[in-house]
């Protein structure tokens, strides 16, 4: 066999091997920016039920008179069944994949800009007046009394940041989850259950 041919064989190989890796790569989903935050954490709450429409009224002096449409006959409709409840507004929340060392509440270097980012979220005239709760979220993996202990102080170590980053304490909530409510319950040991959940408390 050839030089070239070997050449061509080894650089096959080579990318036969190699492509797994990029693919795990680009699967990785990218952290979201500032922008991303604010625009979740402002979101519209959707699922309020429509305005009913304004009856039509006719003018008598003073007063406002209803007008009422009855069928032929002039006999009033029966009652109707009453309109279910609507579903309750979901709260503008948002994950974030903020990672920190194992069992530990130390903040990896690679999420100090995305606190950073979510600091300045914070700090924006859409967000400056309004209070947020900082889930700490764990896996199913390992006891539930000691998950919950390490997922609060996760969530206090966020907050900590926050303030760091001049946002005022009294605007922050820190609560451990623990494993309780995982965003994957199918696979309790999946890394996307590991999250710092920030959601709106209102003023």
């Amino acid at each position: 066999m050839s030089n070239k041919q070997w050449l061509s064989l080894f650089l096959h190989a080579f990318l036969l091997a190699s492509s797994p890796v990029t693919l795990a790569q680009d699967a990785v989903p990218a952290a979201p920016t500032t922008q991303q935050m604010i625009d979740a954490l402002t979101a519209r709450p959707v699922g309020a039920p429509a305005a009913a429409p304004a009856q039509p009224k006719r003018k008598t002096r003073n007063l406002g008179v209803e007008i009422n449409t009855l069928p032929e006959g002039g006999a009033a409709p029966a009652p109707s069944a009453p309109a279910p409840a609507p579903a309750p507004a979901p709260v503008p929340s948002i994950n974030l994949a903020i990672q920190f060392e194992v069992n530990s509440d130390r903040v990896l270097p690679a999420s100090m800009k995305l606190l950073a980012n979510l600091a300045q979220a914070l700090q924006t005239p859409e967000l400056l007046p309004m209070r947020f709760l900082v889930e700490g979220h764990t896996d199913g993996n390992g006891k539930p009394a000691y998950n919950k202990r390490l997922s609060a102080q996760r969530a206090e170590q966020v907050k900590r940041a926050l303030v760091q980053h001049h946002v005022d304490a009294s605007r922050i909530v820190a609560e451990g989850k623990g494993s309780s409510e995982l965003l994957n319950p199918a696979m309790p040991g999946a890394p996307e259950n590991r999250r710092v959940r920030i959601v709106m408390l209102g003023k």
